[in-house]
């Protein structure tokens, strides 16, 4: 039986921890992008060792750190970033990265592609899906979940790009952030358009911590800031070598080899990444020394694709057969800050974290029985997984059939538990890692031999609950405790209603367009905004809905009912037109010209650009979705299939949907049932953190929609996009954006 030996550290020293803001100063930070040699595993294999002349990464750089003079890196993962709330901060990213040559003569030379295997664009002759795909044209850094100006969120279509470029870009951008927010664990990473996937997965991501009173009551409680470990999960493949192809080399990361798509030109297999590998702070399987106590984890999925169920488990079932230790962790915020009430789990739950979703959790140690030496964190989304065919590994849809049931035989085997089947094929995605217990009477770091002191949780909610008002929300004690807007009478300005659709039908590999979108081509996920339908009912273009959203009357909810008709108000980011005059509308692939591609007629001087962004535009029945600063907003949010007579009879991937500048709450939640109804099942999920939790990102499953209570902070106008988190998903189309307004007489 194959075991997994946890044999790399958890990389914590290796990383680039920096804590600024500190005065009522601008504070500054300077970071390049360059494509960098980094070591992915501990151990350096002397007929392959690292080559500082051979980049493998790309990664962020601050300057003045160690990591600029080192010749091959310890990590790829980007610095730690501690601020303080109010204290403001002053970024600049330079990017240092070349170009490429031309894709063809006349055309402009792009970015240079990541040293990861990437996808040829030129894929996009062949494969639909890729089409209207840009090249990349620099880099963009989003801090994924601050409240920032619009000019420093990391907009896609104005990034760094390289000296010299043709499309009169600038080679770094400066962005301020006022860090005028809860205290919450952000993250940064490249937002590129049409890029993200791809440049996220070269290694462009980091931590950005805001840090406020209520860390350091934490940190009071618990024992110290020590105990405190922030983990980034991330799968990937390892690149292969030898004449066979079958060795595994731990010096390349190979992106190609995850996606299907990519390997088989073939337009039915899986459009996203997902790895063999999963790597926990920029490495594979590591373990972690911990004493028997209370520990504050930090953990962010930072994955391109991959949804992780997570709890702690004992293999061996060293304590009398004991296996999960799910009671071992308590929920105390997420992606947006502090919950009002900490929740501890059960034994046999887990708690569920997709692309882009942060979790803050405390792990007791103090009563694990001393013959257990290690407890492993890992991860049970794995019921589609099919051994000896990993390509054929599906998107996680829902819990139902794609989490594997803690104490069932199945995940019992996948972690490798005693006396179960021959558990190899699914190790390597089921085990995440390992803490590794000091032996008795010894602590680590020194300090003492004193008993430590269990998690007092009835403290923790008293700290949990001096923090968990803000000027969007603040918190409603009692039986059933929920966030409700500050006031708690604000009105409800607009009432929207999103649709992430996906081709259950298949329409797009057929090559059909779509009449919903103005005969357009399908595509295998869209975001669609709707908007009562003016068209009458069986028009080609109404597309009905179980759902009455109330878009005309703000004042009352949604509800389940009858189809209600809708027609698509938008579903492009860019105005499908064509670039160069007369700007005739397209009604085929490719939807919008390419920003590499002259967009000035024959005889004069090329430009190179990106297209038109979809603007506001009565007199051609377009309107971008316009909230007022300081206002709230119900969205109404459906992932759903594209057949209108049978959306039960498909199943979407799930699609963690985020928002940029805003954190909202999700108030109520449906899902379809086999008769196309939705049927109300709000809370039904406790660890969803319905009702009490802010987010940034929500997982919407497939065939659920859900209401949003979105607060639109006060000095903060200007266009932010909104996407699918899953980064193929919204390379491939599934993003557009809103234009905040500012308030009339403000």
């Amino acid at each position: 039986m194959m075991a997994l030996n946890f044999e790399n550290h958890l990389p914590l020293g290796a990383l680039d921890i920096v804590t600024t803001g500190q005065t009522s100063v601008w504070g500054c930070l300077t970071f390049t992008v360059e494509a960098r040699n980094v070591k992915f595993i501990d151990a350096v294999d002397p007929n392959n060792p690292p080559d500082p002349k051979n980049p493998n990464a790309w990664c962020y750089i601050r300057s003045g750190s160690p990591q600029e003079r080192a010749a091959t890196l310890e990590n790829y993962l980007g610095p730690v970033i501690n601020v303080q709330r109010g204290q403001p901060l002053k970024t600049i990213w330079i990017n240092k990265l070349p170009s490429m040559g031309a894709a063809k003569a006349g055309e402009a030379r792009p970015l240079a592609m990541p040293p990861i295997n990437p996808a040829d664009m030129e894929m996009g002759k062949d494969i639909p899906q890729f089409r209207s795909m840009n090249y990349a044209l620099g880099v963009v850094t989003h801090l994924h979940g601050g409240k920032v100006l619009p000019t420093s969120d990391g907009w896609p279509l104005h990034p760094a790009s390289y000296e010299g470029n043709p499309f009169h870009m600038p080679s770094h951008r400066t962005y301020f952030y006022p860090n005028d927010q809860r205290a919450t664990m952000l993250w940064f990473h490249d937002h590129s358009m049409d890029n993200t996937a791809q440049q996220v997965h070269a290694g462009l991501a980091g931590l950005y911590f805001i840090r406020d009173h209520s860390d350091a009551e934490i940190f009071h409680l618990i024992g110290g800031e020590a105990q405190e470990i922030p983990l980034v999960i991330q799968d990937r493949c390892f690149g292969s070598k030898g004449q066979d192809g079958l060795e595994v080399d731990s010096t390349r990361i190979d992106y190609k080899k995850g996606v299907p798509l990519l390997k088989t030109l073939d337009r039915t297999a899986r459009p996203e990444f997902l790895g063999d590998t999963i790597f926990v702070n920029g490495r594979p399987w590591p373990h972690v020394h911990a004493d028997r106590k209370v520990y504050r984890l930090r953990v962010l999925n930072g994955s391109n694709a991959r949804t992780y169920a997570l709890t702690l488990a004992d293999p061996a079932g060293t304590d009398n057969g004991k296996v999960w230790y799910g009671e071992r962790l308590t929920a105390i915020g997420n992606e947006a800050g502090l919950l009002g009430k900490s929740v501890t789990l059960q034994d046999k739950q887990y708690l569920l974290l997709a692309p882009g979703e942060r979790l803050d959790l405390l792990v007791d140690f103090t009563k694990v029985k001393p013959e257990v030496n290690a407890l492993i964190l890992v991860n049970l989304a794995l019921a589609g997984y099919k051994p000896g065919a990993p390509d054929d590994e599906p998107i996680f849809q829902f819990d139902g059939n794609s989490v594997m049931l803690p104490d069932s035989n199945k995940a019992l085997a996948a972690i490798g538990a005693a006396n179960q089947p021959n558990p190899d094929p699914f190790l390597p995605l089921a085990n995440l890692l390992q803490f590794r217990f000091a032996a008795a009477g010894h602590v680590h770091g020194g300090g003492g031999h004193s008993e430590p002191s269990a998690l007092d949780v009835c403290t923790l909610d008293k700290i949990l609950r001096r923090h968990a008002d803000d000027e969007s929300f603040h918190w409603v004690p009692g039986a059933s405790p929920e966030l409700a807007p500050s006031p708690a009478n604000a009105p409800i300005a607009h009432n929207r209603f999103v649709v992430l659709m996906n081709d259950t039908r298949k329409l797009a590999q057929n090559g059909e367009n779509s009449p919903y979108t103005g005969d357009t081509p399908w595509r295998d996920t869209q975001i669609w905004e709707l908007r009562p339908a003016t068209a009458p009912s069986g028009d080609p273009t109404v597309f009905p809905v179980p759902f009455d959203a109330k878009l005309n009357d703000p004042t009352q909810q949604g509800a389940p009912a009858a189809a209600v008709s809708y027609q698509v108000a938008r579903a492009f980011f860019f105005e499908p037109e064509e670039p160069m005059p007369p700007h005739a509308p397209t009604h085929k692939d490719q939807l919008w010209g390419l920003a590499t591609q002259n967009s000035n007629p024959a005889g004069f001087p090329p430009i190179y650009r990106y297209p038109h962004l979809y603007r506001t535009n009565p007199s051609k029945g377009r309107q971008v979705i316009q909230p007022v600063e300081g206002t709230y907003e119900r969205w109404y949010v459906a992932n759903i299939g594209n057949d209108p007579t049978n959306l039960a009879g498909g199943a979407p991937d799930m699609h963690p949907f985020h928002l940029h500048l805003v954190n909202f709450v999700v108030t109520r939640r449906w899902a379809l049932n086999s008769a196309n109804q939705f049927v109300e099942t709000t809370g039904n999920r406790p660890l969803d953190f319905d009702k009490v939790a802010r987010h940034d990102t929500v997982r919407i499953p497939s065939n659920e929609l859900v209401e949003l209570l979105v607060h639109f902070p006060k000095g903060y106008t200007g266009h932010y996009p909104y996407h699918c988190h899953l980064v193929e998903h919204e390379d491939m189309g599934m993003m557009l954006h809103f234009d905040v307004q500012a308030r009339q007489g403000a």
